[in-house]
């Protein structure tokens, strides 16, 4: 599998829904993927741009939703 270079990914508004539909199907295949891709997907999403430019603990709660899924 490939990994990604580091890029931060912005989108507009109107692309939201579909970024959480990807971040759904990321969570739903987690169980599956190779633990260097899991590290590369959680070291992105911790420094994604995002609205909210200030989530305290995000790393705990990334981790969290994982688990919960899992």
């Amino acid at each position: 599998m490939a990994i990604l270079e580091d890029k931060s990914f912005k989108y507009p508004a109107e692309d939201e829904c579909l970024v959480r539909r990807l971040g759904s199907g990321v969570i739903a295949a987690w169980p599956g993927l190779p633990p260097e891709a899991r590290a590369k997907i959680l070291e992105q999403a911790q420094i994604a741009w995002d609205r909210e430019h200030f989530v305290s603990k995000l790393p705990a709660k990334l981790e969290a939703i994982l688990r919960r899924r899992g």
